[in-house]
């Protein structure tokens, strides 16, 4: 994923500052207020106070102080909208064989970056949910795509992202794709990963796996 040079020099220092402070925090001793009613590690019940504490767990793997098989790379995600002056294909197109291809030859990408994967939310996927929308309990995002990246720490996607800001050649294809109209949006975190296989070169361990004689399997 590239953004334009001239992008790149008034995004680029906010975003270093936004994502430092999304460094996995281990240690963190703060204490959280709680403000609703308390529900951790208890679920749902017909009891007269309608909770069953503790909660009774089918698969153990999740209980508290397992960290629900949290996997150990950071996560960076940048959400953006197409150049509404292209045709979605050809948005689409561009995007995952021009633009992927220059987002790989960036310098270190192979060293910094340990997963890049592009999320395409075409036409004909929002019309294949629409009858989802229609009951009026979602709404579709305003996102065309999402391009996610796996790295060991926040570091080294700052690094990353500066290499290719600082290209003028992927500024510009940047700017060609993409609504230049709007902010993109990024969000930083971690995955837990509950159910599958865990991604081998991120380093990611498995979770509950197809097949595991623990699922309520019958029939839907």
């Amino acid at each position: 994923m590239r953004i334009a040079t001239v992008v790149f020099s008034l995004f680029s220092f906010p975003l270093a500052i936004a994502l430092s402070s999304f460094s996995p925090d281990t240690n963190s001793t703060t204490t959280c207020v709680r403000r609703l009613p308390d529900f951790t590690n208890c679920s749902p019940s017909a009891s007269d106070d309608g909770k069953q504490c503790p909660h009774a767990y089918t698969f153990s793997e999740y209980k508290p102080g397992t960290e629900s098989n949290r996997q150990p790379y950071f996560r960076f995600m940048i959400l953006f909208k197409i150049n509404p002056d292209l045709c979605e294909k050809q948005a689409h197109e561009h995007w995952k064989t021009v633009h992927a291809d220059l987002t790989l030859a960036a310098k270190n990408t192979g060293v910094l970056i340990e997963r890049y994967v592009q999320f395409h939310a075409d036409g004909a996927s929002r019309q294949a949910i629409q009858s989802l929308v229609d009951t009026g309990s979602v709404e579709v995002a305003p996102y065309d795509g999402i391009a996610e990246f796996h790295a060991k720490d926040a570091e080294s996607v700052l690094k990353f992202i500066g290499n290719a800001f600082a290209d003028p050649v992927i500024g510009r294809d940047q700017a060609y794709f993409t609504d230049g109209r709007m902010k993109y949006n990024v969000m930083a975190g971690y995955d837990t990963l509950i159910y599958g296989s865990g991604i081998q070169t991120s380093g990611g361990t498995d979770g509950i796996l197809p097949g595991d004689s623990r699922f309520n399997n019958g029939g839907y």
